[in-house]
């Protein structure tokens, strides 16, 4: 257990993003990590029950800590004094989701009777924008501040802007900013002058339900061969069509190919592009005639036991993403179960295969340099000899809930330590 912090101080943690992707996975593991911790914690998500319900069984003795209020994705069609909002208006729009925000909150503190001392945001993007300085919105927000900046656009495209995306992270009120992906983390830190933190990529750890019906079924179907898998919210930049066709150039291998997930049809915008519409037509018919090497799960998985039966049923992860240079917590998913993984090259996820050896990175798209990958990491399952290292244990321990406290607690120490934090993922 990590020792509590006294005198206990508040920190309230935002997040408007309902159901996608890993938010509620962190939303949940943050108030843990934070009450365990010694704070009060404040949460905001669109549904408070899965949060509360979820924290109950696992920190009962801190739980009269714990605050849970319900916020819903801002509309950007109206805001307050200001009225209707055209959606390219980018700048007004943030700064009404500030005005919001700031308003949920102080609701929240007339209920409770007490004021957060840090409000992280599990999401910053959404609270930046181009041509859009601090000054406005230090008039608007009056707490201290910090978050994780997900997609750090402006450097990882060289984008060159006036006022970069992130400006508003030069407000005295910001505390810190914090980045999933290590790498621009210092050239970052260098624009703004103040600590910009390597933040790690948490995944839920449950232990695997043994006794899924589907997996039964996986494992029944695949008999001795080795599964490969793809899970999660299924869209056009998971590599989906690639997928697919490796799996259907790869009948006379002891191999077989599991999808799971939902299917995200929108994000082939098939009626605006002929190309994508075709990429769609050609995922369907696979999906509706799948070849005998094939299992398709079409249903979202819930994170947690779930979700982990399944990864812990491949034998080899497939995440060679397309356009995405983002991170993804699949590879600590990854680390997690001990589970070597495929890649794309060029970008965070590569980069973090290499180091820690625990995978392969291909060219974007490209069947032939897959179905290598995935005969090298076989071939090394079977004989036991294999070139990577394969340091799970590393991976894991660099995104883990301990690095997780640390980073917290660094951020509501003296203003005179956060000047000089370094915390590094390198």
């Amino acid at each position: 257990m990590i020792t509590p912090t006294q005198p206990m101080q508040t920190i309230a943690l935002v997040d408007a993003n309902h159901g996608r992707g890993h938010h509620l996975t962190y939303m949940r593991f943050f108030c843990k990590t934070l009450l365990e911790l010694g704070y009060r914690t404040i949460a905001f998500y669109p549904d408070p029950d899965s949060v509360r319900d979820w924290l109950m069984p696992r920190c009962p003795q801190y739980f009269q800590n714990l605050h849970v209020f319900e916020i819903s994705e801002y509309d950007h069609c109206r805001a307050p004094l200001i009225g209707k909002i055209p959606s390219n208006l980018q700048p007004l729009v943030v700064l009404a989701r500030w005005r919001y925000t700031t308003s949920i909150i102080q609701r929240a503190v007339d209920q409770v009777g007490f004021e957060p001392d840090l409000v992280f945001f599990n999401w910053l993007d959404n609270y930046f924008s181009y041509f859009l300085t601090n000054h406005l919105v230090d008039t608007i927000f009056p707490y201290k501040w910090s978050g994780i900046y997900f997609r750090p656009g402006d450097l990882r495209f060289k984008k060159r802007a006036l006022i970069p995306h992130y400006a508003i992270a030069r407000s005295p009120r910001c505390q810190a900013l914090t980045l999933l992906d290590e790498e621009f983390a210092q050239a970052i830190e260098d624009k703004l002058d103040f600590p910009v933190i390597p933040f790690p990529d948490l995944a839920d750890e449950t232990e695997p339900d043994l006794e899924l019906d589907v997996i039964r079924q996986i494992k029944e179907k695949a008999g001795s061969r080795k599964i490969i898998g793809l899970i999660g919210s299924l869209s056009k930049r998971k590599g989906l069509l690639t997928f697919l066709k490796v799996a259907q150039e790869s009948l006379d291998k002891d191999w077989f190919f599991v999808l799971a997930g939902p299917l995200v049809k929108s994000t082939f915008h098939q009626e605006y592009d002929q190309r994508l519409a075709d990429e769609y037509e050609k995922v369907q018919s696979i999906l509706n005639s799948p070849p005998s090497n094939c299992f398709f799960y079409l249903k979202s998985i819930p994170d947690g036991a779930q979700f982990n039966s399944f990864i812990n049923a491949f034998d080899i992860l497939f995440a060679a993403y397309e356009n995405f240079p983002y991170s993804s917590n699949i590879l600590t998913k990854a680390a997690v179960f001990r589970k070597p993984v495929i890649v794309s090259e060029g970008f965070c996820m590569a980069k973090r295969v290499q180091r820690f050896q625990f995978g392969v990175a291909i060219p974007e798209g490209n069947v032939d340099e897959c179905i290598r990958a995935i005969q090298l990491l076989y071939d090394s399952s079977v004989t036991g000899t294999c070139p990577l290292m394969f340091d799970f244990d590393g991976y894991k321990q660099l995104h883990s809930t301990e690095r997780l406290g640390q980073i917290f607690k660094s951020m509501l120490d003296a203003p005179e330590m956060r000047k000089t934090l370094t915390i590094s993922l390198s």
